[in-house]
């Protein structure tokens, strides 16, 4: 029921004000702009004046930062080809529509979520189509738009549920294991890692935190909460954990990379000179190689980042296009067991292996 609705009809107004159900939607709606009815995706854009956009009410930012050196991008920029491409836009086996991770398996195989099709593809380590599940829908194996996975070292998949606000895990060949959180126990979650002692560690984005669940699937701990102090997120995305047990945590709004100890304790950030959206397809995604350097996507800058474990920065490749060097909207990132990277290109509809960048 719309208010357009209820207003064109005296007696469904009437009906509407003695329905007590309807009549506290009203009320909710005229005291706090509740909808009426449930919007789906709470992702939206909002456009603010420039001078309006500071104020108590803006994302919090981690001010106290030393600013990135922007020449020492570009003195790090270099043009990288991708060895491998595969995938192209569409529905069917081996394409993808507005696709967001990837991931490889023990075995090689590589995970990808193809988002808007709500589903998971299965592909081997050259890009041959093997096989996909899930389909739009609320159930038990379906999808709302998934973006995160990662896979443990057993092979167990477990992919972000975006807006079912849940995740769930999979063994290799699609067949249902189990289900993490839930509407009211995440909101939005973005991304996964596995850290070396089997805990899973969730971006619970919407919240501002990361959650983690023990092996068997219990929340044991949580850390973060929304702020631009250390250890406080403002729209945490990505996430990748080290050999060590290291965290690193895209912490996009405050525009820095953040780094945690095992036991989630902050010991340190370096700000990203990139990250300036706050729209809803500005979400990066890091990744953590074997000798401990940070990849992350710059989406809207449309480039991918390394950093050495310390921050310091390696190396930037990619500009806008479509090509083997360029990328439209890069998201998802992992790196395979021979430090090749795999990159999901979103609005190319592929993804692109680079090799090992030295």
């Amino acid at each position: 029921m719309s208010l357009a609705t209820i207003g064109a009809d005296p007696a469904i107004l009437w009906r509407a004000i003695v329905n007590p159900e309807t009549r506290s939607l009203l009320w909710r709606f005229l005291l706090y702009r509740e909808p009426l009815k449930p919007s789906g995706s709470t992702d939206f854009m909002v456009y603010v004046r420039r001078d309006l956009a500071s104020g108590p009410w803006a994302a919090p930012l981690a001010g106290q930062q030393t600013a990135p050196d922007a020449d020492a991008y570009a003195a790090r920029t270099r043009v990288i080809a991708s060895q491998l491409t595969f995938g192209s836009k569409g529905s069917g086996p081996g394409q993808f529509s507005d696709p967001k991770g990837v991931a490889v398996g023990p075995d090689g195989s590589v995970y990808v979520t193809d988002g808007a099709n709500h589903r998971v593809e299965k592909l081997d380590a050259t890009g041959k189509f093997l096989l996909a599940w899930g389909s739009r829908g609320q159930g038990e194996g379906q999808f709302n738009e998934p973006w995160g996975i990662a896979v443990d070292p057993r092979g167990v998949v477990y992919v972000a549920d975006t807006w079912n606000h849940r995740v769930q895990l999979f063994d290799g060949q699609g067949k249902l294991l189990g289900i993490l959180g839930g509407p009211g126990q995440l909101f939005g979650p973005r991304a996964i890692a596995i850290t070396p002692t089997g805990q899973i560690l969730v971006t619970d984005a919407g919240n501002h935190r990361v959650v983690v669940y023990n092996a068997e699937g219990q929340q044991v701990a949580q850390f973060g909460g929304r702020g631009g102090g250390d250890g406080l997120f403002a729209e945490p995305v990505g996430i990748a954990v080290d050999r060590s047990g290291y965290v690193y945590v895209a912490d996009t709004w405050n525009r820095r990379i953040q780094k945690l100890d095992p036991t989630f304790k902050p010991v340190a950030q370096w700000p990203i000179a990139g990250w300036e959206g706050e729209s809803v397809v500005n979400k990066p995604y890091l990744a953590v190689d074997s000798e401990g350097n940070v990849y992350a996507t710059d989406p809207e800058a449309h480039r991918v980042l390394e950093f050495g474990a310390a921050g310091n920065l390696l190396a930037v490749w990619g500009r806008e296009g479509s090509d083997s060097a360029c990328f439209r909207l890069p998201l998802g990132l992992a790196v395979d067991g021979a430090g090749n990277v795999l990159v999901v290109d979103s609005q190319n509809s592929r993804v692109m292996k680079f090799g090992p960048v030295r």
